[in-house]
């Protein structure tokens, strides 16, 4: 008998200047769709200030209680998309990056190590090419 089972697959990059560039590019096409986001609770505070004698001040607290972790949660994924920039702008030509982890199915069977079959696959990739697979 034999089943298949999802497992993670990492994908490692051979660095190079080109992953780097266009690594950097898709960085900052994420940080500019926050900056929008992020102006956008900035007016809405302001708003509220200017509309807040209409609430309770229960449900003002509620609003700006949401707006403050919304505005928070941004903030916090615009350092990480920031500190993940100065990573990639740091890392060295030919060095291998772990870039991402996705999802694979792998064909189990009896007397197969299970252990061996779900952990350690990984491909590496020199800019866009499969240079090596590990199942």
């Amino acid at each position: 008998a034999t089943i298949t089972l999802n497992r993670k697959v990492l994908i490692k990059v051979i660095v190079s200047q080109e992953f780097k560039d266009s690594f950097i590019k898709q960085l900052e096409v994420l940080l500019a769709k926050l900056k929008p986001t992020l102006e956008a609770q900035t007016e809405e505070s302001k708003l509220l200030l200017n509309v807040g004698s209409s609430f309770s001040a229960q449900e003002l607290g509620n609003i700006r209680a949401r707006i403050s972790k919304e505005r928070e949660s941004q903030e916090t994924a615009k350092k990480e998309i920031e500190n993940k920039i100065d990573e990639v702008k740091n890392l060295e030509i030919g060095t291998l990056y772990p870039y991402a982890s996705i999802d694979g199915t792998v064909d189990i069977k009896e007397g197969d190590n299970l252990w061996e079959k779900l952990n350690g696959s990984e491909i590496t990739v020199r800019d866009g090419i499969v240079i090596s697979i590990k199942t």
